[in-house]
């Protein structure tokens, strides 16, 4: 024989609310702990750390004095260096003369040149008509590493249009300005 049990408003099968809400907190807490203790339960760890100072490379492009053979930085117009006397005494109508100026990487990093400059030209040999200043390309545009070097040629032509003794012993300043980037140009 077989016998079954049905459930009929029996206390003893129904589950109160108490004790639902009991379950439910206890399930939480069980939760929490996992959690917690997934997050405790890491394997050992380890940190290394660096520091130090940084600072930023010299930067530095000299120019060769023609007379006494030493580099100077030169980085204002009133530092420049002076030509000898001498240097640029040849011209005449149509005339040329020429200097061969050098400058150097003096700093740690790339230099990148920029055209020659004409900053100013004044006196008589650069009244009109003036006397014509004319550069040519460097040797190397790109002073890569500290001690490379490039030259150029300063070239002064006199106006053709200079007649009779209007022109004989002119004299004038001029100041050439070289620019070096660390960035091409």
């Amino acid at each position: 024989m077989v016998m079954t049990i049905t459930p009929h408003d029996d206390t003893e099968f129904a589950t109160s609310g108490r004790r639902r809400k009991i379950s439910k907190f206890a399930l939480a807490g069980i939760a929490v702990l996992g959690v917690g203790g997934a997050l405790t339960s890491a394997a050992w760890s380890d940190n290394v750390f660096f520091g130090g100072s940084a600072s930023a490379a010299p930067f530095e492009l000299q120019g060769l004095d023609p007379a006494t053979n030493n580099w100077f930085d030169a980085d204002t117009e009133g530092a420049r260096i002076v030509l000898p006397a001498g240097s640029l005494d040849g011209i005449g109508p149509g005339i040329s003369d020429s200097v061969t100026l050098t400058v150097r990487n003096a700093g740690e990093l790339p230099i990148y040149l920029e055209d020659p400059d004409t900053v100013s030209a004044i006196g008589a040999l650069f009244d009109e008509p003036a006397a014509e200043i004319s550069y040519g390309p460097y040797s190397d545009d790109v002073l890569e590493e500290n001690g490379d070097s490039a030259t150029f040629v300063v070239t002064v032509t006199g106006n053709e249009d200079w007649t009779g003794t209007d022109y004989q012993g002119a004299t004038g300043t001029l100041v050439i300005q070289i620019q070096g980037s660390s960035s091409e140009p």
